[in-house]
């Protein structure tokens, strides 16, 4: 029977505008709904203002970006820069404070720019402190719009090697927006490897031979192949991605 103190932590991670945080919401109404377990919400992100979910634990209790602002005279980037960096001051507490939620699901939604957590201190710090908390891992979300030529989905997967790299923790790139897929072959450039080799070797120039070495290197530490596409928004495809996460969970987590 698994230990009750250790929690399946999901960190949602996406650039701006691809549904992060929507999808935070629909994943953990799906998990109470069809799981039938307590989903615990954080909130990482110092500088939103309305969330479609409430969370247990916010760091806006903490740092807050208008306060900054107001307080230094800092424009909304520096404000929010500021913020991240000053949260890791209270990442103990914050981790205390999910480690004592009676939840065995936790979500956390971090901020809305992505390399503020992913590119300074601030996110493998709080990664690192949340495996007292829990196993954690990564959700990286896509949005269809990012990725309009086969370079560009290149460039997809080898975010979600840096993800790994620079937290640590598994990735699972998840492609949202689903519904805005027609029209598309991202989906099929994603997971099949060969199709996307195919794509890339008929481009020219120096990206596309860029992009070429690159695919040889993510070969070579092979990523997850299945990358499963949802709809926050019509809440479709969220079984797939639970199943994922929960699989990681179980084969690399303690399950005693």
């Amino acid at each position: 029977m698994r230990s009750m103190a250790l929690k399946e932590i999901v960190v949602m991670l996406g650039p701006a505008g691809s549904g992060k945080t929507t999808l935070a919401a629909a994943l953990g109404r799906w998990i109470e709904r069809n799981q039938m377990v307590r989903v615990g919400y954080v909130n990482l992100d110092p500088g939103v203002r309305r969330l479609p979910y409430s969370p247990h634990v916010d760091i806006r209790d903490y740092v807050r970006v208008d306060e900054i602002m107001e307080r230094e005279g800092l424009g909304p980037n520096g404000a929010l820069i500021a913020s991240v960096d000053r949260a890791v001051a209270y990442r103990d507490e914050i981790v205390a404070a999910m480690r004592s939620l009676p939840y065995p699901y936790i979500i956390v939604d971090t901020p809305g720019q992505m390399e503020l957590f992913l590119f300074r201190e601030a996110g493998p710090l709080f990664i690192d402190s949340m495996r007292g908390a829990g196993f954690p891992v990564a959700a990286l979300i896509y949005d269809p719009s990012s990725a309009t030529k086969p370079e560009d989905v290149v460039g997809l997967k080898l975010l979600a090697m840096i993800v790994q790299f620079r937290l640590g923790v598994d990735a699972v790139p998840v492609l949202n927006k689903a519904d805005k897929l027609a029209g598309s072959n991202i989906a099929e450039l994603l997971e099949d490897p060969w199709r996307l080799r195919e794509a890339v070797g008929r481009g020219e120039g120096v990206y596309a031979e860029i992009a070429e070495k690159l695919l040889e290197v993510l070969d070579e530490y092979k990523l997850a192949t299945r990358i499963p596409r949802v709809s926050a928004l019509e809440g479709t495809g969220l079984e797939e991605l639970y199943d994922m996460l929960h699989e990681i969970y179980c084969s690399c987590g303690d399950m005693t």
